[in-house]
């Protein structure tokens, strides 16, 4: 087993789970290939993962631009990224990240209220 050195940023007090942010760069092996030979996956520190209770992993460590090719590949209509194991707990991930580790916009005000409710 390989251990991931990660830095949680968001706990779910039900189930224990939560959301992390990989500390430095690494790879594990994320199945195998056709012919038998594993399958690395990459990662760089700051990537996300989504980690048990018990610290084992649900969401492998995973990259923002990794899941944007993801996300392509799902808009594309390629049916076995989005039915592939995982994917909706994946992607659920990646927007909890997006939204907790960088700056984001405020929502815009409604357009009476900007305007002085003209």
């Amino acid at each position: 087993m390989t251990k991931v050195l990660v830095s949680p940023i968001k706990s779910f007090p039900l189930t224990g789970r939560a959301l992390c942010l990989t500390d430095e760069a690494g790879q594990l092996t994320a199945g195998c290939h056709k012919d038998g030979s594993p399958l690395e996956q990459r990662f760089s520190g700051g990537a996300f993962t989504l980690a048990e209770a018990d610290g084992s992993c649900l969401v492998p460590p995973a990259d923002f631009a990794a899941v944007l090719d993801y996300c392509e590949r799902i808009i594309e209509g390629d049916v076995r990224a989005s039915t592939a194991p995982g994917v909706v707990m994946m992607l659920a991930a990646a927007v909890m990240a997006v939204m907790l580790s960088w700056p984001v916009a405020s929502p815009p005000e409604p357009a009476a209220a900007a305007m002085g409710d003209a």
